[in-house]
């Protein structure tokens, strides 16, 4: 079922992509989760009790706990399985994107086709958050968070949803929101660096499989189980290390790494579900 999910989920998502942004952006909406979080501490923020693990408990870890007891529950029959297929296509589509780097950098890659370098500048300011200071060190930083974004709003919310379920894919995309946010308690960060510690070295090794593999290997020697490196700085180097040769294959001039990234990205993607689908006819997944 977690193959079918994830196929109807895909569909949704180009179709969505395709026909209409602003529908896309609505259905992955953090309105809800931080409206929840404000009745809690509406309630109980005046509380002693309800203060560090207890707080993020239900802050961060409730939501998922009613999810996964609901797919347990009501999981036997056609018309029950119908109902979670049903929703789970719907935590899937809620957690992914909202929106694929190819969109979001249309108007950077615009003012970098027409030479426009303040707008370019100001483009990838608006995408990475960050004030680049030269135009190669833009690039890199575009580059950076076109693996990041692709990872942390696709492929690990599909790892997870394999490894634990829909409450898996559900809790990730929280600690995300809450992060993004600066708003992660001690047990959140935890959680949140051990998810994206793991889902981001699995998806390093789609990366190697799909570029250059012995210059991804080369630059990651010794990284891979190293607990003090994070995720996303490991994948980071995999990934960049990865595209190789094939940036010279790429159109785009200067910002032909930023092209790179995101057609290395699709191919590691492609991988990726292949992984899922043979795990999933071999029954290796969580649903």
């Amino acid at each position: 079922m977690a193959l079918l999910a994830l196929v109807i989920a895909i569909l949704i998502e180009r179709y969505y992509h395709g026909n209409q942004s602003v529908a896309r952006d609505k259905l992955s909406s953090d309105n809800w989760y931080f409206s929840y979080l404000r009745f809690f501490d509406k309630s109980f923020g005046s509380k002693s009790w309800y203060q560090g693990w207890l707080k993020e408990v239900f802050e961060v870890f409730l939501p998922a706990v009613v999810v996964f007891v609901l797919f347990k529950l009501f999981d036997d029959g056609f018309i029950a399985s119908m109902i979670m297929l049903a929703l789970m296509v719907l935590i899937l589509v809620h957690a992914f994107g909202p929106q694929l780097p190819s969109k979001q950098l249309q108007g950077y890659f615009n003012a970098m086709s027409n030479d426009d370098q303040q707008a370019a500048f100001e483009y990838a300011k608006t995408y990475t958050g960050k004030e680049s200071e030269s135009e190669e060190e833009m690039v890199k930083d575009v580059t950076d968070t076109i693996f990041y974004n692709i990872e942390s709003q696709y492929f690990s919310v599909a790892i997870w949803f394999v490894l634990l379920g829909p409450a898996g894919a559900l809790l990730y995309r929280m600690l995300l929101w809450q992060q993004q946010e600066d708003k992660l308690g001690v047990a959140g960060s935890k959680v949140h660096y051990a998810m994206e510690w793991l889902a981001f070295r699995l998806s390093a090794l789609t990366y190697l499989l799909a570029g250059d593999m012995a210059h991804g290997i080369e630059h990651s020697k010794g990284q891979f189980f190293d607990l003090n490196v994070s995720g996303k700085d490991l994948l980071n180097t995999v990934a960049a290390a990865s595209m190789g040769a094939y940036i010279r294959d790429e159109e785009g001039g200067a910002c032909a790494p930023n092209h790179c990234a995101i057609s290395l990205s699709q191919r590691a993607g492609v991988i990726l579900f292949a992984v899922i689908a043979v795990a999933s006819l071999l029954g290796w997944t969580f649903v």
